[in-house]
């Protein structure tokens, strides 16, 4: 049993609690009828609703600036539900275990010695059970105590408005207008010419009743999509064939909202009304008469199909040679928009970095703005190496000369250009709040596979089914049904990373060797791998540095050791640390000492509630010979295994994926 617990912040999945206190309780009902157990599970029921109550009006981004103490409760509600989801699952490895041992002792024994294993196994399971329902009534008993706590913080429910207000703000903020708003507009010249090209071909086909064509500029936070669209909306080509009407969608995104901004766009006056049904007769009749390009600009909506369907209701009737421009972070928004539409040809453009002389001019227009560059003559080679090292992304590049404009010394930018982006204080937080908000934006349930993926170093290459076997054994994505239906659970996995994909958090690349084209790679790009770091902050750590530890905090589930070479049995012994530990990943194909080895068994053999084990380490023989007690393991991947192992891990009834290179692999 692996209920989809969602932690990190103040993301905490109710329902899935929910789901885990009835099951609990059924538990007890059929073993155990323990005194004042139905006070405790009427008082959790009871507590569902008002936990959900500060659910919804905590701002994850912000949890900590707004109060420390909730941020804490929340860690403790997770460690006691956790604490509740083991006891569960070691109750159903039970069962398990009983119909593994009864098919076992039926093959094998007569029928007096099936009646004797029987009575034997029977008492000894007898106090096993005992001892496990003990554990849970413990865990119930916590999670009802720290589930009280939640009245200390039911006073931030009462400024749900003031939040939403806030919200309000916040995509005031991030209002634009069609006229170009930047000091200095560099290259996409290419794509600026393509987009014109698409926008003003009228065709027979562009000029049919029914719809209107969508061309949509795509790419992630910081790359200048706005700019561009604004470069557009101003050319003369653009300008003689149309009537711009902007509009800033951002992520509140209904029908009725988009449509009166349309109208108070093309006529410079709010609608009276808040009624769809009179705004959209209005705009039909306005528009009816125009050739007008209606830029959608920062759209993240793809999933309310009837939303889009009502906002594109007032166009399928126009004749009049009208297109539509939006600009979005997510390629699913786009082909939300042109399916619904009903377009033909999808006119998709993918923007990209900047091409490196073209970042170079940004990055000196912002970083001698007002100033002398001859003055500077010391500092235009390193300059031109940090330009580089920005990666393309206008945003970054800004927001960089920005900071360095301030220190014109060598030495200090010398120092900007060896720590990189990773280290850039102060005015990071106005880089990464674009990119963090698209990750907010994500179900929860995406936002626990792209933490997991901050375990892994920029620029790996993720393979499918290897990171999907990952996100189903570490329990992230829910395996109740994976005993009967292990295929659907895979398959929802593979869905997962192809939102991701369309979404713009992961890009796929295909391998290629000697002109034959290989298989199919994911990769993410360095900023979006920063946000996952960020965001994963308590939960998810890479360590690659022994003297890293100290920055880690005790809270972390998921693990991944790096250079393990370099490591220490002390600093081995600093994973007991992490008392919680679900994932262990070793990531080094080096050969360790023995003692190294030895102390890695220890952490392996402490860890009760592991459910993932990876390693690619060449002397670990016989580390699965310490799995025993493991019974929670779902998901283990080693580089040998010895014929103890093999026995121990033939006994590990969750276990579902195995993967060895000594050729022992599959489902168990």
């Amino acid at each position: 049993m692996a209920a989809v617990l969602v932690f990190a912040g103040k993301s905490v999945a109710t329902a899935a609690i929910s789901f885990l206190v009835t099951k609990a309780f059924n538990y007890l009902d059929e073993y155990r009828k323990s005194e004042g157990m139905e006070e405790v599970k009427n008082r959790l029921r009871l507590a569902m609703p008002q936990i959900q109550s500060v659910f919804d009006v905590v701002q994850p981004q912000r949890i900590r600036e707004q109060s420390s103490a909730l941020d804490e409760w929340l860690w403790q509600l997770r460690d006691a539900v956790e604490e509740a989801e083991d006891s569960i699952d070691e109750l159903e490895y039970l069962v398990l275990e009983k119909k593994a041992k009864e098919r076992k002792v039926s093959d094998r024994c007569s029928c007096f010695g099936r009646m004797k294993h029987k009575f034997v196994r029977s008492v000894k399971q007898a106090g096993i059970l005992n001892k496990t329902l003990d554990r849970l009534v413990k865990s119930v008993d916590r999670l009802d105590k720290v589930a009280e706590g939640v009245a200390n913080f039911l006073i931030l429910a009462g400024t749900a408005s003031s939040s939403q207000h806030q919200m309000q703000l916040a995509d005031n903020d991030r209002q634009t207008g069609s006229t170009l708003c930047t000091t200095i507009f560099v290259g996409r010249e290419k794509e600026k010419e393509q987009i014109i090209q698409w926008l003003t071909n009228i065709s027979a086909e562009s000029a049919n009743m029914g719809s209107i064509p969508i061309v949509s500029l795509v790419g992630h936070g910081g790359m200048g999509k706005t700019t561009l669209a604004q470069s557009i909306c101003e050319t003369s080509e653009i300008r003689s064939c149309f009537t711009v009407v902007w509009v800033t969608v951002s992520t509140t995104f209904d029908a009725t909202s988009v449509t009166s901004k349309i109208l108070e766009c093309v006529t410079g006056v709010k609608p009276h009304t808040d009624q769809l049904e009179p705004l959209q007769r209005l705009l039909q009749g306005i528009m009816e008469r125009l050739s007008f390009l209606l830029v959608l600009d920062d759209v993240w909506e793809d999933k309310k199909r009837n939303e889009w369907e009502k906002l594109f209701a007032p166009f399928r009737k126009l004749n009049n040679r009208s297109k539509i421009l939006l600009t979005t972070r997510m390629r699913s928004v786009a082909s939300m928009a042109t399916h619904v539409m009903n377009v033909k040809n999808d006119e998709c453009l993918t923007l990209g970095g900047l091409k490196e002389d073209e970042n170079l001019e940004l990055f000196n227009h912002h970083v001698y703005s007002g100033l002398n560059p001859q003055e500077y003559e010391d500092l235009k080679s390193i300059g031109e190496q940090i330009a580089r090292k920005l990666g393309g992304c206008p945003l970054v590049t800004k927001v960089a000369s920005g900071h360095l404009h301030d220190i014109m010394e060598f030495d200090y930018w010398k120092n900007f250009l060896d720590e990189g982006l990773e280290q850039f204080k102060g005015t990071e937080e106005d880089i990464m709040k674009i990119l963090r908000l698209s990750y907010y934006h994500l179900p929860v349930e995406l936002q626990m596979c792209f933490r997991f993926c901050s375990l892994f170093p920029e620029d790996h290459e993720f393979f499918k089914d290897d990171l999907v076997k990952m996100w189903v054994g570490s329990g992230l994505i829910s395996q109740a049904t994976s005993y009967s239906q292990p295929l659907k659970v895979m398959n929802t996995g593979e869905q997962f990373l192809a939102q991701l994909t369309r979404k713009s958090f992961f890009e796929v690349k295909t391998k290629e060797r000697n002109d034959i084209v290989g298989e199919e790679y994911y990769v993410m790009h360095d900023i979006l791998h920063e946000v996952a770091r960020n965001v994963s902050f308590g939960e998810c750590a890479r360590i690659n540095d022994p003297t890293r530890f100290d920055d880690k905090k005790d809270t972390v589930r998921h693990i991944c050791v790096s250079h393990i070479q370099k490591f220490s049995v002390e600093d081995i012994k600093k994973l007991s640390y992490f008392k919680n530990l679900r994932s262990i990943i070793i990531d080094s194909y080096h050969e360790v000492d023995d003692n190294i080895v030895c102390a890695l068994e220890q952490i392996v053999e402490s860890s009760k509630s592991l459910r993932l084990f990876h390693s690619t380490l060449r002397n670990t023989f016989h580390i699965a010979d310490k799995f025993g007690e493991l019974k929670h393991l779902r998901y283990l991947c080693l580089d040998h295994i010895s014929p103890e192992g093999i026995r121990v891990v033939s006994k590990l009834y969750h276990l579902t994926l195995f993967h060895c290179q000594n050729g022992l692999q599959g489902a168990t």
